[in-house]
């Protein structure tokens, strides 16, 4: 059976919840790669009662650390996850068995997964047991967050950030070449938070040359 499609008429609730997901789901960066980023959320009577996201490579995936923090008993409960549960034993067990064994009674997904592996098998298994599974919804903002996992996974290379700075006339330092920075510290703190995160950094000859950069990421 193919998975519903969203038909963009939700309760304001699943955006919102979603949104929680997709937040939680990035404090995972830089530290569970090449897994996915990925947030979990768990309502029930319209209230939050867990949540939780993948940590670390090889630990347990947001639906299991939510199901873990839940302060209610999950049966009956919405679970928004950012990601279509996997199936699959692989460093954890399937996060659908657990959902399964919880009782749960909707799965709302953000983004399906393109692993092979996975690719809409989740859902089914979930829709197999009775459980209602709608997807869809946010996937956009949840498609940016998985964008390095999807590219490995779908077209088998690494995932390329192009990064640089310049002044708002189109230069990259001054005319003396002197200048140390002329991005302001928001930014520097988003590419030492982009560094922590990556495998490998490139520079070209011209820039080791002329600034020696240490190309460590600082204060992450």
């Amino acid at each position: 059976m193919a998975a519903r499609k969203a038909r963009h008429r939700y309760d304001p609730l699943d955006h919102r919840m979603m949104a929680r997901a997709i937040a939680l789901a990035r404090r995972g960066e830089g530290h569970v790669e090449p897994n996915p980023m990925v947030g979990c959320v768990i309502v029930r009577n319209r209230r939050s009662i867990g949540e939780g996201y993948h940590r670390r490579f090889g630990g347990p995936h947001a639906e299991i650390e939510a199901l873990l923090a839940c302060t209610r008993d999950p049966q009956g409960a919405t679970v928004y996850v950012s990601l279509e549960p996997c199936c699959h034993h692989g460093k954890t067990p399937p996060c659908t068995d657990a959902l399964i064994a919880a009782r749960v009674a909707r799965v709302v997904v953000a983004a399906r997964d393109p692993n092979p592996v996975v690719r809409g098998r989740g859902i089914r298994r979930l829709r197999t047991a009775g459980i209602d599974v709608e997807t869809g919804v946010l996937e956009g903002e949840a498609a940016e967050v998985l964008a390095p996992y999807a590219t490995r996974v779908r077209l088998y290379r690494p995932f390329v950030i192009a990064k640089w700075a310049q002044s708002l006339d189109g230069k990259l330092a001054t005319r003396t070449g002197h200048s140390q920075w002329i991005s302001c510290e928001a930014s520097r703190r988003r590419v030492h938070r982009l560094r922590a995160r990556v495998d490998a950094i490139l520079v070209g000859c011209g820039t080791v040359l002329a600034d020696d950069p240490l190309l460590t990421a600082r204060g992450v």
